[in-house]
Parts: structure tokens; sequence; C-alpha cells
């Protein structure tokens, strides 16, 4: 082998092996922080999601065991509405998921103050329930369309914007599932492992926030990637979120920091709170009628 042969191979195994080295991390104390999220919606009673923060390698990161037990929790519209906790069970994961229940349905056209205390701290925030209701005029489907993650599959919706005010909205998909359903790009592999077939709802919020600056009372049309995989003529009900700019505002550097995390291009994206003292939001959101949607195929 000639010598400038030699020093080649020699780059190429010192590039190859030279390079590796395990290191282990000392993972440093953290202080636990507060998360608050709730929105409000018309005619249904508030569900405040209370959870604190954890240092990135600890292993309890289910709901439960991060939920923020033994806070007071209230919300005052025309009347004081204590909450108490509670919990639902997601079928999809398989687990439980804490929260704080009230009893009085929040109503349009209403403010409304959240208070919370938690280990000796109080915490406030307020929303105003006066976003219009949007009308969605069709829906369709396109079997690919490109975005910053790839090319995927879409459900398209069409609506018209409310004139004359700044807007902003979500995409929310409701449909039965059985364990046959596996969660989209967003949630990798994930399915039902504990229903054994049996259906069970599921409740599809899209990750991204659309805004009508620029396009105000035009009709706007959205494409948005399935969270759930599906077959030919299963079927599920589409809703347009009208929410208050503060939640936004939120959701939208929510969606961009986890943008931020799969793409190593992107600038990274700290969460700016809308409460003060802790991570959260607290804000409202006026709902479309639904439409039926049938994917077709």
């Amino acid at each position: 082998m000639g010598t400038k042969a030699f020093t080649v191979y020699a780059f190429i195994m010192l590039t190859l092996f030279g390079c590796q080295k395990d290191i282990k991390i000392k993972q440093l104390p953290s202080e636990n922080q507060l998360s608050i999220e709730c929105i409000l919606y018309p005619g249904k009673v508030p569900q405040v999601y209370l959870s604190t923060s954890i240092a990135f390698f600890d292993r309890n990161t289910s709901p439960s065991q991060l939920f923020a037990r033994n806070a007071s929790v209230s919300v005052t519209g025309s009347s004081t509405d204590v909450l108490v906790m509670d919990s639902a069970f997601d079928s999809f994961r398989c687990r439980w998921v804490p929260f704080y229940k009230g009893v009085i349905p929040a109503q349009a056209g209403q403010s409304y103050l959240l208070k919370v205390t938690y280990n000796g701290k109080s915490y406030s925030a307020t929303t105003t329930i006066s976003q219009p209701k949007t009308v969605i005029s069709s829906t369709s489907y396109a079997p690919s369309f490109h975005d910053v993650y790839g090319d995927h599959e879409g459900v398209i919706v069409n609506f018209e914007d409310y004139p004359g005010k700044e807007n902003f909205y979500r995409y929310r998909m409701n449909r039965v599932a059985d364990s046959s359903v596996y969660g989209g790009s967003n949630l990798g592999s994930i399915h039902s492992i504990c229903t054994n077939g049996a259906l069970f709802f599921i409740s599809e919020t899209g990750r991204s926030v659309f805004f009508d600056k620029g396009v105000d009372g035009q009709n706007l049309k959205i494409v948005v990637e399935p969270a759930f995989t599906h077959q030919q003529d299963d079927t599920g009900y589409i809703f347009i979120e009208s929410i208050d700019k503060n939640s936004a505002e939120f959701y939208d550097n929510l969606d961009k920091q986890k943008l931020a995390q799969f793409n190593p291009f992107i600038e990274p994206v700290f969460i700016k709170t809308k409460i003060e003292g802790c991570i959260g939001v607290f804000g409202s959101a006026v709902v479309s009628d639904s439409v039926l949607f049938v994917y077709p195929e």
C-alpha cells in the first residue's frame, strides 16, 4: 500500500472509530414549575389541567405522575365555580388523565377570571369569550401534500373568515376508533393496547394555528395531516375552533418549538407563557357546527 493510500485509509479509520466516546451526563437538580392549561368553551364546564415540570431525564412522564394535586382552582364569571379533582380515561394511550373540573358551563360573551393556588403560590389570568362562530363551507381530501415535515396526506377544510377583526383558528376532528388505529407521524407507532378491538372516542386537535392576517373576510382553506391512521370509508366530524389571541400565540409558539426539535436548521424557540409565574395559557374558543367527513381511501 502506497503512502498516500495508507494516509487516506488511516484517516477513514480515525473518522469511523476515533470520534466515538461514551459520555455520562450528570443530572443536575431542577426546580419544579407549574403548568396550567385551560380553554373555555360555551356550554361546557371548565376543565383545568395542572401539572408540574420535571428534569429532562426523569422517568415520571405520565399525566397522573405529573398532576398537581391539592391545588385550589376557581373560575369566576357572573358567579364563582370552585373546581374539584376529576379524571378521564384515555383509551388510545390506555392511561388516566387527571384535571380539575367545574360544574357551571361557560357562556359566550362573558369574561372569566382563573385563580390557582398551589404550594403557597397564586396564579391568575383572564379571558373573554367573544370570538365569532365559523361556518365550514366544504371539506375534501388530498392524498399527498408537502409541508416542512415532508409529504403527507391531508384533510382540506374550507371556511369563511369573519371580516373586520383579527381571527385565529384551529382544526378538530372527532371520530371513533378501535385498537387497529395507530397514531400518525406525530404520534409514532402508538395504538390502544387495552380496548381489545372495542370502539372508543378520540378527538384530534390540529397542531397548527391559522391566522387571518392579510386575508380578512376571505374564504380560507387549510390542509391538515391526520393525527391517526384510517381506512377507506372511515368517518369523522370536523370542526373549526375560533380561539382567542392569547391561546393562538401560545399554541403557535408551542408548534414552532416542536418544529425546532425536529429540524436542526431552525432557530430554537422558547415557549412564552400567558400566565405570569408559571407555564401555560387560559383562553377560550367558539366551535363551529360539525361537518361529516368520510375518508375516500
